[in-house]
């Protein structure tokens, strides 16, 4: 268990990133767009839809004002790393559109704002439809849902909840709820209301409370607040079905801060042990206590001490939740949760607790092997240095070495997770960051980057890379609803900074197989909530295409080259006539093909080389004399032809020229 300091990251999740081995020519990560929430913030709804044939559409975002109007809200959709449209509620009107032209491919379209102060929570529906017809929503684009207060920092002890339940069977309905008196009673009990869209059905449920409900969709709220010392706490509510049916809800939620739980599986019903270990890293913990439940039920509780002992209970098959709760002393600590069944370890975890002077941090490795491992903290000093920066390696409960500054440990571990742990002063001004590694030999076990701020928004993601190749990591501010106050961007691996952006830009990274860690930090603009940008790890190989056309020609006639490249900075080709260097990005060049020749376009850049080729085949030329010339055998029948003919004309004349000595003949005859 990691408790997050004061800075975290809310809001839409990270990208999902997990990246198996890619071919050269593949990105690990198009461009995605991320929003982000300031602690406190209502969570943002996202959805992804796909619209397959291209077609106009209309988005219009509606304020149900119930259970009364929206205090704001806005609707953003983008498409890879582009926002394509945006609105939001301008007070009087209830509802904002803006248009989609040609929309084609996939989307995500995100919902966020603020509810009325007076009642926490607010609903809206988003229709996404045919611009012919804009009541016609496509129903795998739209959405209803809630805006939710979360714990806003001017009240950090009081927690809201909207839950959707489903009811199949018409009953009678028991709600049932309590307080956990974790780690102290709630300054303010639960109150929960029920709704069925615009419909109230019960505002001010009392435990006990049962109500007859008709099949439907319904919307549960819940409000409670911790005591404003601890400023945490913890509740349980249940719904019995009518008739010894399964509950239609049956869970515990907490108040304030109380970081989520961990769930590890419990794989049979058994007896479980839970205990929870102050490790006094850096200083005492003022307290620190541990509870587990399943559903909406309490299995048992610990604390830290020497007179503490084991909580030992009975737990069902199935998710465990763990609960803990630290106080920090004099200054942060940290501390270590275990929970154990007969046959072994279930969940080793651990958290921290901080001061406004000195944050501290924990993490747990998966299982390692008994041996030798080097653990190493740096300081990556962005976008400040740090003014102290402490460590530790802690397994089993105790921890096995630690020091005071920035260096590497040589530790002998057994097998099972190490506990790592951090403390660090943050900047007078701006933020620090730092990283923890765990290599055994060459090979990197674990690493970790963390950003070190009382107040900004932070995350880190790991990037697993299964292939070696040249990327380019982007990022921008997308200036919705406002531009950063300040975006910062750092990747490395095993301690090592590969690249750093500062308010948007690009950097190289030459990667091989192994983990890589991309870290954000960022400030929303002056009294703005959100913001959005972009990212993307783009393969940086060039790429090349080379056509011909036409591909076949009459020896000593043109063909044109066409080509187009990216990720380079210079091309050169090959071939008659295409010899040298050519244009990068896009280009087009007509050749004169004597003979049969096969042309090449190679393109280089910071990410390596591509080439490609095309072959234009040339045929000779019929040869010509006067009005043509003729070949031998065609030339002999032709003389043949003639030769007959002349043959036949001639011995027609000497046929007539008999016939008249014949006939003047006679006639000289008869005469005489």
């Amino acid at each position: 268990m990691n408790h997050a300091p004061p800075a975290r990251l809310l809001g839409a999740a990270l990208l999902a990133m997990a990246i198996a081995a890619h071919a050269q020519s593949t990105d690990p990560l198009p461009p995605e767009t991320v929003l982000v929430g300031v602690p406190g913030a209502p969570a943002a709804t996202e959805q992804r839809f796909t619209i397959s044939t291209a077609e106009d559409l209309v988005v219009t975002l509606t304020d149900l004002q119930v259970p009364a109007a929206l205090s704001s809200a806005s609707v953003v959709v983008t498409q890879a790393g582009s926002i394509v449209g945006d609105a939001s509620l301008a007070s009087p009107a209830t509802s904002a559109t803006f248009p989609i032209t040609g929309a084609i491919g996939q989307y995500v379209l995100r919902v966020f704002g603020e509810p009325n102060a007076s009642f926490s929570v607010g609903t809206y529906t988003v229709c996404v439809a045919p611009k012919s017809s804009p009541a016609n929503c496509i129903q795998s684009a739209s959405l209803a849902g809630n805006i939710s207060a979360a714990a806003a920092s001017s009240h950090p002890t009081v927690s809201t909840l909207s839950l959707t339940l489903t009811v199949t069977a018409a009953g009678s309905y028991t709600f049932t709820f309590a307080d956990d008196q974790f780690p102290k009673p709630l300054a303010v009990a639960p109150s929960l209301a029920l709704f069925q869209g615009s419909q109230q059905i019960a505002l001010g449920i009392t435990s006990g409370t049962a109500l007859s409900l008709s099949p439907g969709t319904y919307t549960l709220l819940a409000v409670a607040e911790a005591d404003a010392t601890s400023q945490a706490g913890l509740y349980e509510i249940s719904i019995a079905a009518p008739g010894g049916g399964a509950p239609l809800l049956s869970n515990t939620y907490p108040v304030g801060s109380l970081a989520p739980a961990s769930e590890p599986n419990n794989p049979s019903a058994q007896t479980l042990t839970l205990t929870i270990k102050d490790l006094a890293f850096p200083t005492a913990l003022s307290s620190a206590l541990v509870l587990a439940s399943s559903g909406a039920t309490v299995l048992g509780q610990t604390s830290s001490g020497s007179a503490a002992t084991p909580a030992t209970f009975a737990a069902p098959a199935g998710a465990v939740q763990i609960w803990a709760y630290a106080a920090a002393g004099s200054g942060a600590g940290t501390y270590e949760v275990d929970l154990t069944s007969p046959g072994g370890s279930l969940l080793e975890s651990a958290g921290a607790a901080s001061t406004a002077s000195s944050l501290a941090f924990a993490y747990v490795t998966s299982p390692v092997a008994a041996g030798s491992y080097q653990v190493a903290a740096t300081d990556f000093q962005f976008p400040s240095v740090l003014p102290t920066l402490e460590f530790a390696v802690a397994q089993q409960g105790a921890i096995i070495q630690q020091a005071a500054s920035a260096s590497t440990l040589n530790i002998t571990a057994a097998a099972g997770p190490l506990v790592i742990l951090a403390a660090a002063t943050p900047p007078a001004t701006g933020n620090g960051l730092f990283d923890v590694d765990v290599q055994s030999g060459n090979t990197l076990v674990f690493d970790q980057t963390q950003a070190v701020s009382p107040s900004d928004l932070f995350a880190t993601q790991t990037i697993n890379l299964g292939a070696s190749g040249n990327y380019t990591v982007s990022m921008s501010d997308l200036g919705f609803p406002a531009q950063f106050q300040s975006l910062d961007l750092v990747a490395s691996s095993g301690g090592v900074i590969l690249g750093k952006i500062i308010g948007g830009g690009s950097f190289p990274i030459s990667a091989t197989p192994g983990t890589y860690q991309l870290t954000f930090i960022a400030t929303p603009a002056s009294m703005q909530q959100y913001g959005m940008y972009s990212l993307s790890i783009a393969n940086a190989a060039p790429t090349v295409t080379l056509s011909a056309s036409p591909t076949s020609v009459t020896a000593g006639a043109a063909s044109t080259l066409s080509w187009t490249s990216s990720n380079a900075t210079s091309c050169t080709g090959t071939g008659t006539g295409f010899t040298g260097s050519q244009s990068v990005g896009s280009g087009s060049l007509s050749v004169s093909v004597e003979a049969t020749t096969t042309f090449t376009l190679t393109c280089v850049g910071a990410g390596g080389s591509a080439a490609q080729s095309v072959t234009v085949t040339a045929t000779a030329a019929p040869s010509h004399s006067g009005g043509g010339q003729l070949d031998g055998p065609l030339l002999g029948l032709l003389t043949l032809s003639l030769l007959i003919r002349l043959k036949r004309q001639t011995g027609a004349r000497l046929g007539a020229v008999g016939m008249n000595l014949t006939r003047r003949t006679r006639k000289a005859r008869h005469l005489s």
